[in-house]
């Protein structure tokens, strides 16, 4: 019973000593609290960002949206620094001309939807793979609804919510394999839409409509929701995270990731031809493949592109395009910008990607 006792006891102490000692090094790191959810942890980092300089509204570029969490500002012409020029219509698309809801006679539209590369993140509007591929397709409307830092759930949610009024006739998803991990987050630069697999394969749509900027800093201010607290253990927080994190950036057979990214991608799918359109998958891998022989996120591309096949829709794969292009063409180093200046696709990068999509639908018989 005595040596049961001092087992006991060296226990409690030790979990104190723990939870001690995580208190302790975030107090001292002036971090916001642990927590089982790395959605929670951002969301308390943002609000205590906005608490300390009173702003609770986007980055000037940006603007709320109840659908999507966020979505490009309407009519913006600035040039913030290593980002090109930057200007949108009055509807957000990063376009330089309005469109009207119905198509014009004798023209037909293609939609982008996508994160930063789809966006164009640090190159100017004329320099997108959108305005390349407009260049391309003079019989054509381009109109792109990409907005940057956001998952293959917004993007879907954008066309849903925004895109479809237009009616396009070709619908291009630009999936970066980073995205996969975004879909099973619901707060990121800000909160976001969240689809979450449910038993039968199906995806509920959860954390909507969004909650606004002011309404969520309102919420801690009047102590509806708080930061930390001491009604939970520190440790155990941070230790559920590390156990949460592995199952979220999963990519194995099965995967949370992988269930969620399918369940978004038949749902795009579905909406895209139910409105009369033609849905294209176009996937865009991360700049590893500069030095490796095989990204280390390869198996999302594959598996990103067996879906789409397996859903019937169109695809480009752009990491095999991009090597083959730097390999027939020694002058051309690199598809990515500087990383200090925040990386992504280069001037040349979109030109390439223009031409593929460009190539695609001549091979699919959509140029007729």
């Amino acid at each position: 019973m005595k040596t049961l006792k001092l087992i006991v006891l060296n226990l409690l102490i030790t979990v104190l000593l723990l939870e001690g000692g995580a208190r302790l090094y975030y107090a001292f790191d002036d971090d916001v609290p642990p927590h089982a959810d790395l959605s929670m942890t951002r969301e308390w980092r943002w609000v205590k960002a906005r608490m300390a300089d009173g702003k609770v509204h986007f980055d000037s570029r940006f603007t709320y949206d109840e659908y999507a969490g966020w979505r490009n500002a309407s009519n913006i012409d600035t040039r913030p620094e290593n980002l090109g020029h930057i200007r949108t219509n009055s509807v957000g698309m990063r376009n330089d001309q309005e469109f009207t809801l119905e198509k014009p006679a004798g023209k037909r539209r293609l939609m982008i939807v996508g994160d930063s590369y789809s966006f164009g993140h640090g190159v100017s509007n004329e320099d997108t793979y959108a305005y390349r591929l407009a260049e391309l397709l003079p019989d054509w409307e381009v109109m792109n609804f990409a907005v940057s830092a956001t998952g293959t759930d917004q993007n879907y949610l954008m066309y849903e919510h925004h895109g479809k009024a237009y009616q396009p006739d070709v619908v291009v998803l630009g999936f970066y394999v980073l995205d996969y991990n975004r879909n099973t987050y619901s707060f990121r630069d800000y909160a976001k839409p969240m689809f979450v697999p449910k038993a039968d394969g199906s995806l509920e749509l959860t954390n909507v409509p969004v909650t606004a900027p002011e309404v969520l800093v309102e919420q801690y201010r009047s102590g509806e929701k708080r930061i930390g607290g001491w009604h939970y253990s520190y440790a155990l927080a941070a230790f559920q995270r590390a156990l949460g994190d592995r199952v979220k950036r999963d990519r194995d057979p099965g995967s949370l990731g992988r269930r969620t990214l399918t369940g978004i991608m038949e749902l795009y799918v579905a909406s895209v031809r139910a409105n009369g359109g033609v849905p294209v998958w176009v996937n865009f891998p991360i700049r590893d493949i500069l030095d490796e022989e095989e990204s280390k996120y390869r198996v999302i591309s594959e598996f990103a592109a067996d879906e789409a096949r397996r859903l019937g829709m169109p695809v480009i794969d752009m990491e095999p395009v991009f090597r083959k292009h730097l390999a027939e063409n020694p002058a051309i180093k690199t598809f990515w910008r500087p990383e200090e200046i925040g990386g992504h696709m280069n001037a040349d990068g979109n030109r390439l990607t223009a031409q593929a999509i460009r190539d695609l639908l001549q091979i699919e018989g959509m140029l007729k």
